[in-house]
């Protein structure tokens, strides 16, 4: 398993680019200010992507991990990059399966922040989802 994560700055996200994202790899597109350090991303995307849940979409299940929300509407509403220019990239799975969903995008910057990480953030938020 490997993640990339990318800073987009192109045109806007549209409905369209977002849905073409991941085919077989979790993808996720996120505004880069609710990005405060990648690894809580990298938490996110695997948590959505081992525990099926808690929503029945992976990538809405990643949002909610990363923002710690238990609304699908706030988690989305918080972090949603569509009709910016400037946005974040993160995909989560096989080598082949994320070199193919990156294929449609125009290339990004890597792009993995490093600030105040607390390793049982998410991981809390996680275990509390499951009881």
């Amino acid at each position: 398993m490997c993640i990339e994560v990318i800073l987009v700055s192109s045109e806007p996200l549209t409905k369209e680019i977002l849905a073409s994202l991941g085919s077989g790899a979790l993808a996720i597109a996120v505004r880069p200010e609710a990005v405060r350090d990648w690894r809580y991303l990298l938490q996110a995307l695997v948590y959505a992507y081992a525990l099926k849940g808690p929503a029945r979409d992976s990538r809405i299940s990643a949002l909610m991990y990363l923002t710690q929300q238990d609304s699908i509407e706030s988690a989305v509403a918080t972090t949603s990059p569509l009709g910016l220019s400037e946005y974040v990239v993160a995909v989560y799975g096989k080598r082949e399966e994320v070199e193919k969903a990156l294929k449609s995008l125009p290339r990004g910057l890597p792009y993995y922040p490093e600030r105040d990480f607390d390793p049982w953030l998410i991981t809390n938020f996680a275990l509390k989802r499951l009881t």
